[in-house]
């Protein structure tokens, strides 16, 4: 995953721009045996041979075959019932194109691949009356978005990932635009629902605040704090590990714990029928990459 943080380093460099923000510290929205932990990163779509492609997104041709399916749907009918839930698949597969399977190509192939995966999550967004309401009325994302449904977790974390990557391919400029709305957007899930897709939040954070400069709030202690909370949550995920390894051991020295995470994330299989063997493959290769480099990194 040692190219997850070439790309994410950029953004956070610039988060000096940000630094008037006030603090929080990680947030609960209750429950992790409540709703928003037991929803899925994705809603069912009434298109089943859609899902069925999304289903095999953990091989190329499973991704293709979902995105051509699912972008046919919306063009034939754009406002159909299931077309948010379309939307934000969209942007899942969109994100892991440009993230895994083409990670090696240029960066015009995967900013490519990171727009398309932002627009259909923010038409997706778009399509919650209150987010689409403060839009409307000329407010920035980062305001808009307190108006949002519960519900638009999904559609807000996929746009916001799609669009910080697109803006890391694009240059430091773009980010130092973008890194308001992205860190904005982060907030809002964390205060609405800090365990949808795994307490993918908390990884987020728990990496902004290990990588920005300490000019900047680098604060290693939330850095941590975010990472316990995410293994804490979610002990079986490989990618909270996986996050602290790569973003804090490093900042600390800490050699031991980041061997210790990296080889309990190779050990791990997803459970039978689990709908996540592409993250499970993805973790295992990022583990793989970044022990290879463990004497350039301490």
């Amino acid at each position: 995953m040692n190219s997850y943080k070439r790309l994410l380093l950029p953004i956070l460099l610039v988060a000096v721009a940000l630094s008037g923000c006030p603090k929080k510290d990680p947030a609960s929205s209750g429950d992790v045996a409540g709703e928003q932990a037991q929803r899925p990163p994705v809603e069912p779509t009434q298109h089943a041979e859609g899902d069925a492609a999304y289903a095999e997104r953990h091989t190329r041709e499973g991704t293709e075959r979902a995105i051509e399916l699912y972008e046919a749907a919306l063009a034939e009918n754009p406002e159909r019932a299931d077309a948010k839930a379309i939307r934000v698949r969209l942007a899942v597969l969109h994100y892991g194109l440009g993230y895994y399977f083409d990670r090696a190509e240029s960066k015009k192939v995967k900013m490519v691949h990171f727009w398309a995966g932002k627009q259909h999550g923010w038409d997706a967004m778009m399509m919650d009356p209150g987010f689409a309401g403060g839009i409307e009325r000329g407010e920035k994302i980062q305001e808009a978005v307190l108006h949002a449904a519960p519900e638009s977790i999904d559609a807000a974390y996929w746009t916001a990932l799609n669009w910080s990557r697109w803006g890391q391919q694009k240059g430091l400029l773009r980010v130092a635009m973008d890194i308001p709305k992205v860190r904005g957007v982060n907030q809002w899930i964390l205060d609405t629902g800090e365990d949808y897709y795994k307490a993918a939040v908390h990884r987020f954070f728990g990496a902004f605040f290990a990588e920005i400069p300490p000019f900047a709030g680098q604060d290693l202690e939330r850095s941590l704090a975010h990472f316990e909370r995410s293994v804490e949550m979610f002990p079986e995920w490989p990618e909270n590990p996986l996050n602290q390894a790569l973003f804090h051991s490093p900042k600390v020295g800490d050699r031991e714990t980041f061997e210790r995470l990296l080889l309990w994330v190779l050990e791990q299989e997803p459970p039978e029928g689990s709908p996540y063997r592409f993250e499970y493959m993805v973790a295992h290769a990022d583990a793989e990459e970044l022990l290879a480099q463990i004497d350039d990194l301490f």
